[in-house]
This record gives structure tokens, C-alpha cells and sequence, in this order.
């Protein structure tokens, strides 16, 4: 892997996977000297620490405040549950959509329902945003940290000399891997993340779910194995039985994204903000033949997340708290969205506002790296995950995983991996009950 690819990758993992601080519990920025005493407490996952610490500084200085920043390291969400269970009090603190429901019935953290402008805030949000920051009662639980989806993408070239469509199906999708392959084109035709780490298998799978038309979970978070649900795991063995996947798939590192930056692949599922990487000169072998196209499947939807930034359940202050807030995770008191136009122009990283997305330096930016009507036309079809929202769901996650890789490889009957998916939902309902 090239330098620029691989320092850019592991900036970007710690976004989802709150990798090792440089020292364990490090601790941003000093007390302003006219700041009150008693400080906010802020905790994180480590992502871009200068950053994270300029951002830190600007908020102390616009606001006159006194705040510490926690860096978390290893695992986040586990770590954070540790610190909470210990008494550990925290006014602020990240998290990914999974972890709003059992954060919120723990105790650890509270809505944002009441609090000045959140009427208005919640107004400028993205649909899918503000359905994935929502608790199950509809009352709003955080603010956006950052929103992504899975994209499709596509090497325009490998079609070009293959004589081929774009896939909008299953049915077409496979036929042109199977063209390229034959033409001698692509080796290996597709690729995606198939690991079982959350933002791997699972993110593809539910992706190209939606973009079929299955609902995978009904109103009773019932799985529903339905007949798009079925077709893409029918796909998924397919490519990997008839050779259209790379062998070692689902070892991939960093969910692919180098590999498919050789060249050897047409086809990717990938985080959204991922594709700057692949148009990147100094990163991708391609850059500037990727193109992004509606996901394929009968309603070409997609799988759309929020990541947040939660209010603690006993916030220091709640004025001085919210402020914090809503510096990282909208537009401060001079009027500016500080942090998340940053994200946006420096790595690519899209917003739950729509003002930001349509802010004319990320519309030019992004322009440069992927067509962003179709971009808008994807967020607009996406489907956020209703069912992340149980407790019980991540267990069943990483069950699915597991089986569905197993599957892939060619063990076992569809029938036989759809009765373990739902036996295992009735399990787990008992289980935390």
C-alpha cells in the first residue's frame, strides 16, 4: 500500500472504530483564566487529535468556557460503557446509532427534546438523519458528529472496454462480473467489505438489502426472509462460487478500500466518503475513472448512518453543555458550522444539515470526487436501520455475520442459514426481555 493511501485509512478507521489515543486518557487544552471553574467533560474516540483539539480551543475561546477533552483509547463503546458503570461523570460524548437506545435506557444520557432551537435544528436535518438520531419514541437523542451511507461505485474504464451498462439488478449485476471476468477485464470483478467487524458485512449486506426492496425486519423486529432478502445472499454466494470476488475477501484490511485502489476490481460497496479515496492521485491507482451510481436492486436504496454527539443524564450545566453541543454538532452562536465543514472539505465526510451539504465550498469539493446528483438521490432513497435501535440487535449482528460468511463459502442450504437468523432473533428477544 502507498503511503498517502495508508495514512489517509487509518485516519479514517478511527472515525468508526475509536482507535488507540497516543496516551490513554489524554486531556485537551487548559482552562480559560475567565472561564468558569468547574469544567465540561467531553469524551471521545481518537480522530485527527490537532483537530479534535483546535476544535476544542475555538469553542473555549468563542464561548469563554473551560473544557476537557477526553481521548478514549481501544475499543470505544465498550471502554466508554466501563467508564459509565464505574460513576465516571461525562457531560458529552460520541457514539454510533447502536448505542443510543441502550445509552438512553442505562441512564448515562438524555433527549434533546425541549432544549433552545431544537425545533429548528431538527427542521434542517436530513430525514434519514434525523430518523437515525431518534429514539424509538421519536424524540430526538443527539446531534450529527457526521452522516454516511454505502455507495456504489463503478471503474468507468473496465466498462467501457467491457461494452457494459451499469448493473441497476442482481441479475445484471452478475452478468457483467461474469463478462468481465471472461473478457479477461477484471480478475475480480467485485468487491465490498465482507469482514465480520460492524462496519463490514453487516453495512454491505443491510445496503443491498434495501436497495432490493426486503425490509429485513418487520414493525415486530421480526426478521423477514423474504424473497430480496433471499436474492442477495443467493448474489453473494454466486460471486464468490463462480470466482468474482477476490479469494481472501473477507480478510480484507481497511473494508477494501486499497485493494480496490490496484485497479483490479469494477465494482465496490463502500462507505460513501470512501470514494475521495479512490479519485485521490496520490492514494488510488484510478483515480479520476471511479463513478458512483445508484445502489443495484428494485428500489435502489441504501443503508444510511449517524454517528452522535449525546448529552450526558446529568450535564454539568445544561445551557453550557448544550452549547458544546451544538459547536460539534451544528452551527455555533457566530453562525458557523466550525467542526463539520471541516470534516467535509478536509476528508470528505458528509452532514446530517442540509445547509452544510449544500454549502457552495462542500459542493465544489465534493463535486471534484463523485457526481453528486446521484449522490442526493441516494441519500434521498436511503433507509436508516430501524432495528439498531434494540438492544439485543448487535448480538444478532455479529450471529449474522458469522453464519452468512459460512454460508458464502458454501456451507449449508439458504433454508438452513435463514432458520438460524430467525431462531436466533427469538432467542435473543427472550433473552432481554
Amino acid at each position: 500500500m502507498n503511503r498517502a493511501l495508508e495514512d489517509y485509512l487509518i485516519s479514517r478507521r478511527r472515525v468508526l472504530q475509536g482507535m488507540a489515543a497516543t496516551t490513554a486518557g489524554a486531556v485537551l487544552g487548559r482552562p480559560a483564566l475567565a472561564a468558569p471553574g468547574k469544567p465540561i467533560t467531553f469524551i471521545g474516540w481518537q480522530y485527527q487529535p490537532q483537530i479534535a483539539e483546535d476544535n476544542v480551543n475555538i469553542f473555549k475561546k468563542l464561548y469563554d468556557e473551560n473544557v476537557t477533552y477526553e481521548l478514549v483509547p481501544g475499543d470505544y463503546h465498550p471502554v466508554v460503557e466501563t467508564k459509565l458503570l464505574g460513576g465516571q461523570h461525562i457531560d458529552m460524548m460520541y457514539a454510533e446509532e447502536d448505542h443510543i437506545v441502550r445509552w438512553n435506557a442505562a441512564g448515562w444520557v438524555r433527549d434533546l427534546e425541549g432544549l433552545p432551537g431544537i425545533d429548528a435544528i431538527k427542521a434542517g436535518l436530513f430525514p434519514v438523519s434525523l430518523q437515525s438520531m431518534s429514539l424509538p419514541n421519536g424524540k430526538i437523542a443527539g446531534l450529527p458528529y457526521y452522516a454516511g451511507h454505502n455507495s456504489f461505485i463503478y471503474n468507468e474504464e473496465h466498462l467501457s472496454k467491457a461494452g457494459a451498462k451499469v448493473p441497476t439488478d442482481w441479475p445484471s449485476l452478475l452478468d457483467v462480473c461474469r463478462k468481465l471476468k471472461k473478457d479477461g477485464i477484471s480478475d475480480a470483478p467485485y468487491n465490498a467489505a465482507w469482514g465480520q467487524k460492524w462496519p463490514e458485512l453487516s453495512w454491505e449486506l443491510f445496503s443491498l438489502w434495501y436497495a432490493n426492496g426486503a425490509a429485513v425486519f418487520d414493525d415486530k423486529s421480526d426478521l423477514v426472509v423474504d424473497a430480496a432478502f433471499r436474492e442477495v445472499l443467493e448474489g453473494h454466494r454466486a460471486l464468490y462460487k463462480e470466482g468474482l470476488v477476490a479469494a481472501d475477501i473477507m480478510t480484507f484490511p481497511n473494508e477494501g478500500v486499497p485493494a480496490y485502489c490496484t485497479g483490479r476490481h469494477t465494482f465496490m460497496v463502500l462507505h460513501d466518503y470512501d470514494q475521495k479515496v479512490t479519485n485521490d492521485p496520490a492514494a488510488s491507482k484510478v483515480a479520476g475513472k471511479v463513478k458512483n451510481a445508484l445502489m443495484p436492486g428494485k428500489t435502489h436504496s441504501t443503508f444510511a448512518w449517524t454517528a452522535v454527539y449525546l448529552m450526558g443524564m446529568q450535564p454539568v450545566d445544561e445551557a453550557r453543555v448544550w452549547n458544546l453541543l451544538q459547536f460539534f454538532g451544528g452551527k455555533s452562536k457566530d453562525g458557523q458550522y466550525h467542526v463539520i465543514k471541516r470534516w467535509a472539505l478536509e476528508f470528505g465526510l458528509g452532514s446530517g444539515f442540509k445547509e452544510v451539504m449544500n454549502d457552495p465550498d462542500v459542493v465544489a469539493s465534493f463535486s471534484k470526487w463523485r457526481d453528486l446528483a446521484v449522490t442526493n438521490h441516494q441519500v434521498e432513497l436511503a433507509t436508516s436501520r430501524k432495528i439498531a435501535k434494540t438492544t439485543w440487535f448487535p448480538e444478532w449482528d455479529l450471529f449474522m455475520m458469522q453464519n452468512a460468511q459460512e454460508y458464502i463459502r458454501g456451507s449449508g442450504s439458504l433454508d438452513q442459514l435463514c432458520d438460524a437468523l430467525s431462531k436466533k432473533v427469538v432467542e435473543l428477544k427472550k433473552q432481554y426481555q
